[in-house]
């Protein structure tokens, strides 16, 4: 069996033992698994969106020391990852887009943080854009979604096509600052992953994908914390200049730690909820 799904099913379960419990919600494009926990914490509710080949139990470190400290946790799985499923392949990222919209539009009752990793920031913004009244605040890792030439483009879409296992290995090596000694372990898993249809379909839908523009920026209402670590090698450092000039000064604030690659719920799931609740603290002072 292979490490990750064995991985995954122990961590759900260890979060479910945490009261961070699994549900299920019929999207337009699937079906879609999130966690929640409603465990009565003084800070807002907040949201949790990862990135395109990841998934909400990536997330369990981050999770569960969140949990305590919210109202409201929730954390949605996009279609073909995690435990969520599709009703189709060839699904674009507008569908998946579409799907977790679906998902936060009947969830959620009062305004949240959103949390966006990668992908997930392109979503984060993309949410914040449309539904302003439903976001508190930005917290962006590594976002997704800034324009990029074409070279650029290529090459970020040519990290995750993944064929064999040296690609497996090095696209492993690009999501964090300093690999553990067990990645080498994950590489079939890679191979498994992103050989389904769903995720090659996505995949190929990126280089189809309109970036996100300096106006959708602009309008931009909530108060924006971006993160982007110094040890980031998956996305070219072009996008943090993009998102340094066009979001909104008097509303964001850029930080780069010195220890977070592209994935910092990996390398540091205790600091990464630590640098959330203290923004989510920061809203509510």
């Amino acid at each position: 069996m292979y490490l990750m799904l064995v991985a995954e099913r122990l961590a759900r379960r260890s979060l479910h033992r945490r009261g961070v419990l699994s549900g299920h919600f019929a999207s337009s494009v699937g079906r879609l698994h999130y966690y929640e926990s409603r465990a009565g914490g003084a800070l807002p509710p907040i949201v949790i969106l990862h990135g395109f080949g990841a998934s909400a139990t990536s997330y369990a470190p981050v999770l569960a020391r969140l949990s305590p400290h919210t109202s409201r946790l929730l954390a949605p799985e996009a279609p073909g990852h995690g435990f969520s499923r599709a009703v189709r392949s060839g699904l674009s990222i507008d569908d998946a887009f579409a799907a977790v919209t679906e998902l936060l539009d009947h969830h959620l009752d009062e305004p949240a943080i959103l949390f966006g990793n990668s992908l997930g920031g392109a979503m984060a913004l993309r949410y914040a854009a449309a539904a302003p009244q439903r976001v508190r605040g930005l917290i962006l890792s590594s976002p997704a979604g800034a324009p990029m030439d074409p070279d650029e483009l290529s090459a970020v879409v040519r990290s995750f096509t993944v064929g064999t296992l040296r690609e497996a290995s090095d696209l492993l090596g690009r999501l964090y600052n300093r690999a553990p000694w067990f990645a080498p372990l994950l590489s079939p898993d890679l191979l498994r992953h992103f050989a389904d249809p769903t995720v090659r379909g996505l995949l190929e839908s990126l280089q189809r994908q309109e970036f996100l523009s300096a106006d959708e920026l602009a309008a931009i209402q909530a108060p924006t914390l971006l993160l982007w670590g110094r040890g980031e090698r998956l996305l070219p450092n072009a996008g943090l200049d993009f998102f340094r000039r066009h979001l909104p000064a008097h509303l964001a604030a850029i930080e780069e730690p010195a220890d977070f690659g592209h994935c910092p719920y990996l390398d540091r799931p205790r600091q990464l909820a630590e640098r959330i609740t203290a923004f989510a603290r920061a809203l509510t002072s």
